[in-house]
């Protein structure tokens, strides 16, 4: 199916087929009782798409896949960087998510060097899966509206997995600002020792353990996958409006082996509107994953034992921000449900320590407030 650009208002037609596309996007999942997403593809699909998950790619023909929803400051740069890669993608894909301002006008000046497809408003899990659907590429690459890629982000991927051709995702390292000391981090430097990794882990063969310490792939806009995998994988889940990348990267660590690329080819720009600035928000989104799979019992069983810690770690985040923000009640509670997921003896020492820092940053913030 072909996507032209069109208006901000698209014709009854247009609309008709617009919702037809993000129907064939819908069907690839399926929401279950505890939110959790799956793929519907039966045995028979399943085994055929496990065989060719590590891919014979005749070539490294990827679609790029960019949702954007009220963007129009910056979605440009991120399809300019996307178009200038020195390995041109076959296609790139931009699914407006019913946006309000000058997007549309955006899109339209790029002419037949996107694809351009206006749906509903219904979140950046579905604008994804709706370019997913309609996407050609052997190769998936996701971006951003607000980011930005090396010139080389596509070729040092693609030759990474056609080195690996039993990965079935590769994620790249990037910059992420640092909000307490207001600089940028590498997000590997910080989250893979988090994970249990070291600073080059190369191929994960099973990924699960350390993704569930740890989001240590981290955003959308640094991960190639192969088509392959989300045939098993099913499509990001419309019910979250934050950590939908977290979930589905566990999803595919549980089908393929994931590539770790220890190189920094994007910029993740931070900013007032993008989701992930929230980060009290975020880190409860988090939570909500976990809780997902914990009910789900999709884990296997190797994998289980590792929940409750990760519940833990996840909800001494949310303690801490809580007490950054002077909320000594969210603190606290946060800290006690922490302590619940886990009574071991190291979750005990986590407990007393994200407690002891809770109460410095509760007297902090008392100290601040006006009238203190």
């Amino acid at each position: 199916m072909s996507a032209t650009p069109e208006s901000a208002v698209p014709t009854p037609a247009a609309a008709a087929a617009n919702e037809a596309t993000l129907a064939e996007a819908d069907e690839a999942t399926l929401p279950l009782a505890d939110g959790a997403v799956l793929a519907t593809a039966d045995a028979t699909t399943a085994r055929a798409a496990r065989r060719t998950v590590a891919g014979n790619d005749a070539g490294p023909a990827i679609s790029v896949i960019i949702p954007v929803y009220n963007g129009a400051t910056l979605v440009g740069q991120a399809i300019d960087s996307a178009l200038a890669q020195t390995l041109a993608p076959l296609e790139v894909i931009v699914i407006d998510d019913g946006s309000a301002d000058g997007t549309s006008a955006v899109l339209a000046s790029y002419g037949p060097r996107i694809r351009h497809l206006t749906i509903a408003h219904g979140g950046v899990s579905r604008a994804r899966n709706a370019g997913i659907a309609i996407s050609h590429g052997a190769l998936l690459a996701f971006l951003d509206a607000d980011d930005i890629w090396h010139p080389d982000k596509l070729a040092r991927q693609a030759a990474a997995m056609a080195q690996h051709p039993q990965a079935g995702l590769c994620c790249c390292d990037y910059q992420v600002l640092h909000r307490e000391r207001d600089t940028l981090v590498s997000h590997f430097a910080a989250a893979l020792p988090l994970a249990g990794l070291p600073s080059q882990p190369g191929l994960l063969v099973t990924a699960l353990p350390a993704l569930l310490s740890c989001n240590f792939v981290g955003t959308a806009s640094n991960v190639m996958l192969r088509r392959p995998l989300t045939a098993l994988t099913g499509g990001f889940d419309p019910q979250l409006r934050q950590a939908e990348d977290y979930d589905y990267w566990l999803r595919c660590a549980l089908h393929a082996p994931i590539l770790v690329l220890p190189e920094l080819l994007l910029e993740k720009r931070s900013h007032d509107a993008n989701l992930t600035g929230h980060a009290l928000e975020t880190e409860q989104y988090h939570e909500q994953v976990l809780l997902k799979w914990r009910a789900s019992g999709l884990l296997p069983e190797h994998a289980r034992p590792l929940l409750p810690a990760a519940l833990s770690r996840v909800r001494y985040r949310i303690a801490r921000q809580h007490s950054l923000g002077g909320r000594a009640g969210g603190a606290l509670r946060y800290c006690l449900r922490g302590w619940n997921a886990d009574h071991s003896f190291d979750n005990l020492r986590m407990a007393a320590r994200t407690l002891a820092r809770c109460l410095l940053h509760l007297l902090a913030a008392r100290r601040q407030a006006p009238g203190a």
